[in-house]
């Protein structure tokens, strides 16, 4: 855990992007699971089970558990239509598990990154390493190697439509450059919206790496900023996605997962059946059904 520690003077910063970037050790190129997100859970059976005379099919009182990154990724499509993503979804006990997968594309994107893109892409990183340290009373150390796997969650929970949603979402911060581009607002609402975020703190850098202004900006603000879009639309896309996520996932994970797959040059979702021993698509471990297959036998 970290603690966000904002400079005397957000007018007048001076954060050097690059420093020390031949020690980062950077993020791996392999998607992140669930892993962590069930590990939690498993941890925490009983803050999130029905009453048992209210459990019928369902055992935990969660419809839908992800990462943020799907609600993002659903929120976000009726505007990023070159975007195309998969989403696979396993039912257990009730409960739709949703993870997603790199497409092809944006596996040979990250496989083949050159230092440039990933000296590039650990900027982000880097600005948080100047506005947090690991305790209250100390100050961020950039001079620290920066470790692009050390990362803080939150899990939220929350009423989206008729939908009840389980879901982790890193707590970070940004730095962009210039000023904050109408095409980056909505991927930021999409973000904030759920995790009933009040603000962004924004680093704003120039091209060569260096944030010399720091803004604030309200969750509010971000809706202004998103106007040119309709909001509305982002919501009811991802509401009936869920809807029908609900209805076509009934087999149980051991049966089959589903695979949901969707490319903006046909404007259509389409869906298959894949075998529940398919390692590439597989992520409910066996560790976590273990776990809660013991936890119902003995409380229950």
């Amino acid at each position: 855990m970290k603690y966000y520690i904002p400079p005397p003077d957000f007018d007048n910063v001076s954060f050097d992007l690059n420093k020390n970037f031949t020690s980062t050790r950077y993020k791996p190129t392999s998607y992140n699971k669930l892993d962590d997100v069930l590990r939690w859970i498993s941890e925490n059976f009983n803050l999130l089970e029905k009453l048992l005379s209210a459990q019928g099919g369902q055992w935990l009182d969660i419809d839908f558990i992800c990462r943020r990154g799907v609600l993002k990724t659903l929120l976000c499509t009726p505007y990023k239509k070159k975007d195309k993503w998969i989403i696979c979804a396993g039912k257990y006990r009730g409960t739709i598990y949703l993870c997603e997968f790199y497409t092809s594309e944006r596996e040979h994107k990250y496989v083949n990154a050159t230092a440039e893109d990933k000296q590039f892409g650990s900027w982000g990183y880097k600005f948080e390493q100047y506005m947090v340290a690991d305790q209250p009373s100390h100050k961020p150390d950039p001079s620290v190697p920066l470790n692009e796997c050390e990362k803080f969650h939150c899990i939220f929970k929350a009423n989206f439509g008729d939908h009840s949603l389980l879901y982790a979402a890193e707590i970070d911060v940004g730095g962009k450059y210039g000023t904050i581009l109408v095409k980056k607002a909505i991927t930021w609402w999409s973000q904030n919206y759920l995790a009933g975020v009040e603000r962004l703190i924004c680093g704003l850098r120039n091209e060569q790496g260096e944030v010399k202004v720091i803004k604030e900006y309200p969750t509010h603000y971000l809706s202004e900023l998103s106007k040119p879009y309709n909001l509305g639309k982002c919501k009811m896309f991802c509401k009936i996605f869920l809807d029908n996520v609900k209805k076509i996932v009934t087999k149980d994970y051991n049966e089959c997962m589903y695979k949901f797959y969707f490319d903006g040059s046909s404007d259509v979702i389409n869906y298959s059946e894949i075998a529940s021993n398919d390692e590439m698509y597989f992520f409910l471990k066996p560790w976590f059904v273990d776990k809660a297959e013991n936890y119902n036998s003995t409380f229950q």
